[in-house]
């Protein structure tokens, strides 16, 4: 049976492995002419009235994940394996209007998931039971996942997969929702579109633009963009896979300060492909809720990228993850009974007995 053995490193290091850095990026063509068809009159789009008068109306489900690596571990055997205890959550917070809402009452479908992502091959458990205490009764099992890269420098990666998939299933309700008319991911929509396609709900919010996607030409209008203007919906398409195409353009929040950069308060928002009209109304009316819930930097250093919603979820699911340093000591625990319980090699009898 495998033997997991812990790798005391603090999970925040990458363990005693070495991390190769790699930088893959899918490649992509930009459609500019989606919404204007002339590039000769690419420019701002104010934000209308409407779209900031219909947040006060509409049920608006914000849906985002965290995870954490709690422990690192070590399969030993020749050669040895690699592997990450670690922890993903994902939920919702629904708002409505603009008056105060009570956190626990606005989150919902909030899912906690534990996994070991491990190098090994073919691994012969399924999940790893924590022992619990008769003083502090808890049921938390490990789901044991191989990891599709060999690279233990990967397993981060791996488990960010796994909260996007949770995160997945959360928006998957909400879009589901008949009370919901808007669905706002923290991040990109996913890219086969499995959620919300063509129904105007969904929208995903990138908020560290690092990618200009258009021409120098076209990117001039988003560095020059005022408060609540965004540019005309351009579209991705994404030629290696057939149907994966999303539509998107450029947000800012807030007016550039004096000393800031030009980049500073820019968000980016991708729809799924939809018919041009729905799309310049989920447009608009997705632009006015990051407007509407944009965060002060006083109360969030990610200001104002990190909308309100978004900072009061993730600091509720990294609660629903459950105490970091608890769980590090009951999986060593864990691991040192799984080793006294397992038989030990027959030792030779001393010479001359």
């Amino acid at each position: 049976m495998m033997r997991i053995r812990p790798d005391y490193w603090q999970s925040v290091y990458t363990g005693s492995t070495e991390v190769a850095l790699t930088d893959q990026k899918r490649s992509y063509e930009v459609v500019p002419t989606t919404e204007c068809r002339d590039l000769d009159h690419w420019a701002a789009v104010r934000v209308p009235d409407a779209a900031f008068a219909e947040v006060d109306t509409v049920r608006v489900a914000f849906v985002d994940g965290v995870r954490r690596i709690d422990m690192h571990g070590i399969i030993d055997g020749n050669p040895p394996y690699y592997g990450v205890f670690g922890s993903v959550a994902a939920g919702c917070m629904q708002m409505c209007g603009s008056h105060a809402h009570d956190v626990t009452e606005a989150l919902c479908d909030e899912a906690v998931r534990h996994y070991f992502v491990t190098n090994a091959p073919d691994p012969d458990m399924k999940t790893l039971k924590l022992a619990s205490d008769a003083s502090c009764p808890f049921d938390v099992e490990y789901e044991i996942r191989s990891a599709a890269s060999h690279d233990p420098g990967d397993f981060g990666q791996e488990l960010n997969n796994l909260m996007q998939e949770l995160e997945h299933d959360v928006a998957q309700k909400e879009v589901d929702r008949p009370d919901v008319q808007a669905v706002v991911t923290d991040g990109p929509i996913p890219y086969e579109h499995r959620l919300a396609a063509g129904t105007g709900k969904l929208a995903g919010i990138i908020k560290n633009v690092q990618e200009a996607y258009l021409q120098r030409e076209q990117f001039a209008t988003v560095l020059g963009l005022k408060t609540a203007e965004r540019t005309p919906i351009f579209e991705i398409r994404y030629p290696e896979s057939s149907g994966s195409s999303k539509m998107s353009f450029f947000l800012r929040l807030r007016a550039v300060t004096p000393f800031a950069s030009q980049m500073a308060n820019l968000v980016r928002i991708e729809l799924p492909v939809m018919g041009l009209t729905e799309a310049i109304h989920l447009a608009n009316l997705a632009s006015a809720i990051a407007v509407h819930y944009s965060s002060n930097l006083w109360g969030d250093t990610r200001a104002p990228q990190n909308l309100y919603p978004v900072g009061a979820l993730e600091t509720a699911l990294k609660n629903r993850l459950g105490d970091q340093r608890f769980l590090r000591s009951v999986i060593m625990r864990t691991l040192s009974a799984d080793e006294t319980s397992a038989p030990r090699p027959a030792q030779a009898p001393p010479r001359g007995s």
